[in-house]
């Protein structure tokens, strides 16, 4: 093992006797499902629901990971011999999670077991509209419960006591997943079915919703995305294969391209219409319908991107006018005319480019104000909520993203509330952003052997990001302007090795003088069938 990568598994908390599984995540190591509370008695009700021919409605959620879940479950019961349906809330019609109206909306007809997916779990009220019906109901679901016991036929939620470590930062489509995995494990038991079924045909479904979700890489989830990525790829769902065409992903694909390029085209559809347009993209059986619905999806996401972009304009003049950043430690910021279905996107950006913790609201149909919370590492956004409940309606999600409501005259309340449970963690110094430096190295020890030791510690993301590296004593031998706002070049050391580097939104004129300090993220750069190590610049400092 190279020295860098010894750096990264250091910085990771990866002990030695950890090392392999790690480098190596493979499926064998994922764990038994019944290990997840609720699983054999959710897989017990829908085995029979299926042998009785029972109507099951699947209950979704508008974001991809809700959109995959559906998906994912939808296809293993159907190759069961399952009669099954799904029901995903508009955004702006319906809201958001489990309601008693979404309950009536999704029942309506013939409903025997409504199943949740990435939804659920603090929805008390929605729970007695099915049991006023009669309605059998398992709730699956990913988010933080509530501290009452939900009164339902099987709950399902990696966040419940008792829950293995490895387990529970599960997305709703990898709680989804071991589901299905127990269904078939419980069929194959008892002489049901599930021979058949092969759930590593799921697992593209499955990296594509961890990690639109933002849930951490790691442990099970580690696991499921690395072997999804693969999965996903190959391209064999016509659904999958019309949307790489249209958002330009080719075969090498990563988890950068999911955030940036896949997820927000399947958002899109529960952001600006109808979510069920990404969940018949998924499903669909040919090219042609495919295609079509590739297109739509593109077309909502740059409606989006419009929208979008007037919001953040909006947000940014608001902040400008109320709050003095120099104090404040965060942002929550408003206006009756946003569209709701893009309040949470701005949310992320002004977290991002703010370094704190940022609320956007908007009215909606009941009147009340409703919106997106996110959050910065070492805040737990739910925590934070939970010190403001009594200036909410509702609320919920988990420590990096939430969704709230609250009404007009409990705004300004809120900011306050909101702002003096955020300093009670975090001190004015984190509103600086930082990176996270795994060690010093030479630009020699970033040889063949470590770039094909990345590939093994890949995917990153959340919880597992890229490999940021000191290195110092740099001089830059060439440097060029690369497109608008971006610099590219060589850099060598005082050894006299040399790499090849990119700085985005940097101008060639914005360097210091020389010799460097840089701090950067190793990379392979892969253009026009050409694949070539290179630097990506995160901060340069003339060295000290």
């Amino acid at each position: 093992m190279t020295r860098p990568t010894a750096l990264v598994l250091l910085a990771r908390d990866i002990n030695p006797d950890q090392v392999h599984d790690f480098l190596n995540p493979e499926l064998k190591n994922i764990g038994d499902p019944y290990c997840l509370s609720g699983t054999r008695e959710a897989s017990a009700r829908l085995w029979q629901a299926i042998q009785e021919g029972h109507r099951i409605i699947i209950h979704g959620d508008y974001d991809t990971d809700g959109i995959t879940a559906s998906a994912l479950l939808a296809w293993v019961l159907r190759k069961n011999g399952g009669n099954v349906g799904c029901y995903l809330p508009h955004r702006i019609d319906d809201g958001y999670g489990l309601t008693a109206e979404s309950i009536a909306k999704a029942s309506a007809g013939n409903c025997d077991l409504l199943l949740t997916v990435d939804c659920g779990i603090t929805s008390h009220e929605a729970i007695l509209a099915a049991q006023d019906i009669n309605l059998d109901l398992i709730i699956t679901d990913h988010h933080t419960p509530g501290p009452e016991t939900l009164n339902a036929l099987a709950v399902v939620d990696p966040k419940l006591p008792g829950s293995p470590r490895e387990i529970q930062e599960l997305a709703g489509v990898g709680v989804a997943f071991k589901v299905a995995h127990a269904f078939l494990k419980y069929g194959r038991e008892m002489g049901f079915g599930g021979e058949d079924t092969d759930l590593r045909q799921c697992l593209d479904l499955v990296a594509l919703g961890t990690v639109a979700d933002i849930v951490p890489l790691l442990h099970e989830n580690r696991i499921l995305v690395k072997h999804g990525l693969s999965v996903l790829a190959q391209q064999q769902r016509p659904g999958i294969h019309a949307l790489c065409d249209i958002a330009g992903v080719g075969e090498n694909l990563e988890t950068a391209d999911i955030t940036y390029r896949l997820a927000p085209r399947i958002n899109a559809t529960g952001r600006m219409g109808d979510p069920t347009d990404g969940l018949k993209l998924l499903e669909a059986d040919n090219m042609v319908d495919a295609s079509a619905l590739a297109k739509v999806l593109d077309c909502r996401n740059k409606e989006r991107q419009s929208i979008e972009e007037a919001v953040v304009q909006d947000a940014e003049n608001q902040i400008a006018r109320r709050y003095n950043l120099e104090s404040a430690r965060s942002i929550v910021v408003w206006n009756e005319g946003w569209h709701q279905g893009v309040v949470g996107i701005v949310a992320s950006r002004l977290t991002r480019r703010y370094h704190r913790p940022s609320v956007v609201l908007t009215r909606d149909p009941s009147g009340q104000y409703t919106g997106s919370a996110r959050s910065i590492r070492m805040l737990n956004l739910v925590n934070v909520l939970d010190e403001c409940a009594d200036t909410l309606i509702r609320f919920g999600g988990h420590a990096m993203a939430a969704g709230l409501s609250l009404n007009e005259e409990m705004l300004e309340v809120f900011c306050q509330q909101f702002d003096v449970a955020v300093q009670k963690v975090l001190g004015i110094e984190s509103m600086k952003p930082m990176l996270n430096v795994c060690g010093q190295v030479l630009l020699d020890e970033l040889d063949d052997v470590f770039f094909q030791e990345l590939v093994m510690l890949e995917p990153f993301g959340h919880g597992n990001p890229e490999p940021v590296f000191l290195a110092r004593g740099i001089y830059c031998e060439r440097r060029n302007l690369a497109g608008r706002n971006h610099t590219r070049g060589i850099i060598r050391d005082e050894n006299g090795a040399r790499m090849q580097f990119i700085a985005f939104g940097r101008l060639p004129d914005d360097f210091p003088p020389q010799p460097w300090d840089i701090v950067f993220s190793p990379h392979i750069n892969r253009f026009n069938g050409t694949a070539v190590p290179q630097l990506r610049l995160h901060d340069v400092q003339t060295m000290k």
